[in-house]
């Protein structure tokens, strides 16, 4: 009787839980009718700009690897191509939004993104190196999650691109007590901050310039507020209190 009734409380635990997990859906405005594609508009996404601080990899190549590494930084390692050793040099963008190339000088990136970077040294490059060969890469792409999430961690991201919801998936997904309705992100633009407040509960969000997230972004989620059980922390609670008496009636009946 006793495993029985482990069973019989496991089981109830397993269904309240399904349950929780229905009352926490994202973009409630959207038809559940599984048989229609629905289309959404979303935000355009603009390529990322190199901003101050920023950590740009700077990789020049040419058939002549001396010729090339008169461009690069000292003690930069040497990788083996088919027919062009590469010089990978990496560079901190200053405050003033530059890069100092060696034998060029200071070349103005701030503000452009990485292919338009990669034109710009490439122009002041060729006059000394006619078969120069520039790529550009951004290398600390870092957003961080922080307050009802999973993992709250800083990801570093791979690529150019990741919107909110990519980056909360990485996180762990949003606990149960997450206010899903005023999800904060936090980005700096130049001497300012700017703070943005998006709704998950709205398909909507994903039209905000800042559903698509930048360098250095910070989503925080806040907690439900307790003061006054508003109608999102009943949504959550309800649930859970079901799921606790459900179990208590159990254990009463089996010990009967």
């Amino acid at each position: 009787m006793k495993k029985e009734s482990l069973i019989l409380l496991l089981a109830v635990f397993v269904f309240s839980s399904c349950r929780i997990g229905k009352q926490l859906p994202y973009f409630q405005d959207l038809n559940v009718d599984a048989a229609r594609v629905q289309e959404v508009r979303v935000a355009a996404e603009n390529p990322l700009k190199l901003q101050a601080d920023d950590q740009v990899q700077v990789v020049i190549s040419s058939v002549s690897p001396e010729a090339a590494q008169l461009f690069n930084l000292m003690g930069t390692a040497v990788v083996s191509g088919q027919n062009s050793p590469m010089m990978q040099s990496l560079y901190i963008v200053s405050p003033s939004g530059s890069i100092t190339i060696p034998g060029i000088g200071d070349i103005k990136v701030a503000g452009l993104t990485t292919d338009q970077a990669k034109a710009t040294i490439r122009e002041a490059v060729v006059p000394y190196l006619k078969d120069a060969v520039v790529s550009t890469t951004l290398v600390n792409f870092r957003v961080t999650i922080m307050g009802e999430v999973n993992r709250p961690s800083t990801l570093q991201i791979v690529g150019e691109k990741i919107n909110v919801l990519e980056a909360l998936g990485m996180a762990g997904d949003l606990t149960v007590f997450a206010k899903r309705s005023n999800i904060k992100v936090i980005r700096k633009a130049g001497d300012k901050v700017e703070v943005a407040h998006l709704d998950l509960n709205n398909s909507e969000v994903m039209r905000s310039p800042y559903y698509n997230l930048r360098q250095n972004d910070v989503v925080y989620v806040e907690p439900i507020k307790r003061k006054g059980l508003q109608t999102e922390g009943l949504n959550v609670l309800i649930p859970i209190i079901t799921s606790f008496i459900s179990l208590g009636i159990v254990a009463l009946t089996r010990i009967k």
